[in-house]
């Protein structure tokens, strides 16, 4: 067995390669320095096989990373190496990660697209949302996770299955009988805009009003103060904290926010919206979620529409005009009010947040937030 150790603060992680036995469990003993070491990592893509020796050298770890309140994680783990911790009865023990199934997107029907990933039909009960290479494994695993815990709340989302490989590119494959993209729906009928407006805005109320767990999903704030900070490559110090200021003043809440909702991550099945793309939800205010729209929609001059769900910017905006006339019926006007004069702003979030978790499009991004919407937002 081969095995190499990468260090990072007290991070430590051991990639081992070949079979853990009586013969290299030497090795492993040897490589388990833990002092100083919080979290521990062990990659066993490579492992093939594991023994009874090996597994007490595993559970050596997993106890010295308890003693300092650590966490130990076995990622990349082979099916033959699961069935072995499975049949021990370690799984119940350890944090296990198995290899994701590598799929292959050739000849698959193409279904839609965004800025993060694209969506293919892999057979007629299954759909695969695979996202662009760059974007992190784990946010794979988060949207897999997110997803279980908003069906088990009442969230109208398709049945997660599994995190699969796509070369250098991750996945999540939903089960979707029969459905297709709303966009889809829309741009064949856009005549019945406003009927598409009021689901839209049914969905976007549904989402709002199920309260979510701190526990599990993040404080949308949170995340998006450290995201503004790190937008001073291209904004003054002064303009980051008039952001973070404008920032504060949105409302707190625990209601759960999607945080991508638009019409490409809603797919319609006999009728009826089903969720996908659920990597990003939150909790917070509502107005997260409809400056979103804002963004895609409302706000023609940046090309969204079109780019993100392939709808015509003219029936996209108003498709917006009706979300907003019917999602805002039952509230009071004080409350609509306080989205216009922030418009702008909430608006931008989503664009901050994409540059923060996409490298691969920071200038792209910054060049139209300094171009279209800074002025309007420190305004």
């Amino acid at each position: 067995m081969e095995i190499t150790s990468e260090r990072t603060g007290q991070r430590l992680t051991l990639t081992l390669a070949g079979r853990l036995d009586v013969a290299s469990a030497p090795a492993l003993e040897a490589a388990l320095q833990l002092e100083g070491i919080r979290d521990l990592v062990m990659d066993l893509e490579a492992c093939v096989y594991i023994s009874s020796v090996g597994l007490r050298g595993i559970l050596r770890g997993l106890k010295d990373t308890a003693k300092v309140n650590g966490t130990m994680v076995l990622v990349g783990v082979q099916p033959s190496v699961m069935s072995i911790l499975e049949l021990t009865g370690l799984t119940k023990l350890l944090t296990v990660k198995p290899k994701a199934r590598e799929v292959s997107i050739d000849g698959l029907e193409f279904i839609s697209a965004g800025m993060c990933g694209q969506c293919f039909r892999l057979d007629r009960e299954t759909i695969l949302k695979l996202y662009n290479e760059g974007v992190e494994p784990r946010i794979a695993e988060q949207e897999k996770e997110f997803a279980k815990a908003a069906f088990v709340m009442g969230i109208p989302t398709a049945i997660s299955y599994d995190v699969v490989a796509c070369g250098n590119r991750t996945g999540v494959v939903y089960e979707m009988l029969d459905a297709e993209p709303f966009s889809k729906v829309i741009r064949n009928d856009p005549q019945g805009v406003d009927a598409h407006a009021r689901t839209l805005a049914d969905v976007a109320r549904m989402i709002h009003s199920t309260t979510g767990d701190p526990a599990l999903f993040p404080d949308i704030k949170q995340t998006l103060r450290g995201s503004i900070r790190q937008m001073d490559f291209f904004l003054s110090a002064q303009e980051i904290d008039v952001l973070l200021g404008k920032l504060e003043s949105i409302p707190d809440a625990n209601n759960c926010v999607h945080f991508d909702l638009h019409t490409s991550n809603i797919m319609m099945r006999e009728g009826e919206p089903v969720l996908i793309d659920m990597g990003d939800m939150s909790i917070g205010s509502y107005l997260f979620d409809v400056g979103l729209l804002c963004c895609i929609y409302g706000l023609p001059e940046l090309g969204s529409s079109e780019l993100v769900t392939k709808i015509p910017t003219e029936t996209g905006f108003a498709l917006w005009q009706g979300f907003v006339k019917h999602y805002f019926a039952d509230k009071p006007p004080e409350e609509f009010e306080f989205f216009q004069r922030n418009m702008h702003f909430l608006a931008s979030l989503r664009l901050i947040q994409t540059i923060t978790s996409m490298p691969t499009v920071r200038d792209l991004l910054a060049t139209l937030i300094k171009d279209k919407l800074l002025a309007k937002m420190l305004a």
